[in-house]
């Protein structure tokens, strides 16, 4: 009855599953970044299964709220003010990035091997764009002398890069890449396996 109601693609449905995507993207980045300290986010992979199910609008709304949420969140348990609603643009890319593949299902359907194909040319592209957001964003919070409340494996990775004087662009975008890279790949796999099997 819950599997109908949510595969039934009405205002309601869509609405659940944006509330539901959200909040999995939040339990997942808590468990994932904040208590088992992984070099990874995993909190795109909902909205990565929510941009093949439901298009691209939906999606969006969830990568909008979500750093929004998240920034909050940080703020409340810190009791300061964190900066991170800037990072909103790394979602919304991952988010028009996937669709622009996703909006053509049927090219998923082709082998298996195709499949595998586009799911490795979504991480990459998303990858990339993700790490050149992120290290514009840095840049400029760098430059408001606004830093983020807590390292993460990416931050370690950037002050490592400028640890060898490479300059901050250099250091904020290629410094992202190997935790972005492999983030993208797992968020990528996992959420179409997620609307693979939601939608049978």
């Amino acid at each position: 009855m819950i599997r109908k109601f949510l595969m039934s693609h009405t205002p309601l449905s869509i609405t659940t599953l944006c509330i539901l995507s959200l909040l999995g993207n939040l339990l997942l980045v808590i468990l994932v970044f904040d208590a088992l300290k992984l070099p990874l986010f995993g909190d795109t992979v909902f909205t990565v299964a929510l941009v093949f199910y439901e298009g691209l609008f939906p999606a969006l709304i969830v990568a909008f709220l979500y750093n929004i949420i998240r920034a909050l969140y940080l703020s409340c348990i810190s009791s300061s003010l964190n900066v991170e609603f800037l990072y909103n643009l790394c979602g919304i890319a991952i988010v028009f990035i996937t669709w622009l593949f996703a909006r053509k299902k049927s090219n998923f359907h082709i082998s298996f091997s195709i499949t595998i194909l586009y799911l490795l040319l979504i991480s990459l592209l998303t990858a990339f764009a993700s790490s050149l957001i992120g290290g514009i964003v840095d840049i400029f919070y760098y430059i408001q002398g606004k830093v983020l409340l807590a390292p993460s494996p990416v931050n370690l990775f950037v002050m490592s890069f400028l640890g060898q004087n490479l300059g901050m662009f250099i250091s904020g975008v290629f410094g992202r890449l190997p935790v972005t890279v492999l983030d993208r790949l797992i968020c990528t796999f996992v959420g179409y396996s997620l609307y693979r099997y939601g939608s049978r």
